[in-house]
């Protein structure tokens, strides 16, 4: 985890992706995010899954796309922040995987 985090929480890494998914499990205390990409004819998606999810606060939601995406190593975890125009996403947690990573060819003419 501490590679891919540390690719992660670099400034814009995950800003050029569209997000598209977003689930918070009660339950688990968990937390997935799913972004996709696209470079020429190759498109690729991977969700980052979060644990001992806690301090969720959400205000307002837009339709999947670009987003500010920050993630920060801190003393008690990773401090996720996801913003865009009129809505936000924060919350922390304990630790990061990453579940499934796929990629694929796109149709020509689809940017």
């Amino acid at each position: 985890m501490n590679a891919e985090l540390a690719a992660l929480t670099t400034p814009s890494a995950l800003s050029g992706h569209d997000l598209f998914y977003v689930h918070l499990d009660e339950r688990q205390c968990s937390a997935t995010l799913g972004f996709t990409g696209q470079e020429g004819h190759d498109g690729f998606e991977f969700f980052l899954a979060f644990t001992d999810v806690r301090n969720v606060s959400v205000r307002g939601w837009g339709p999947p796309g670009r987003k500010d995406v920050r993630l920060e190593r801190t003393e008690n975890g990773i401090t996720v922040s996801v913003a865009t125009q009129g809505s936000s996403l924060n919350f922390e947690a304990a630790d990061m995987t990453t579940p499934r990573t796929r990629s694929f060819q796109t149709a020509p003419g689809s940017s």
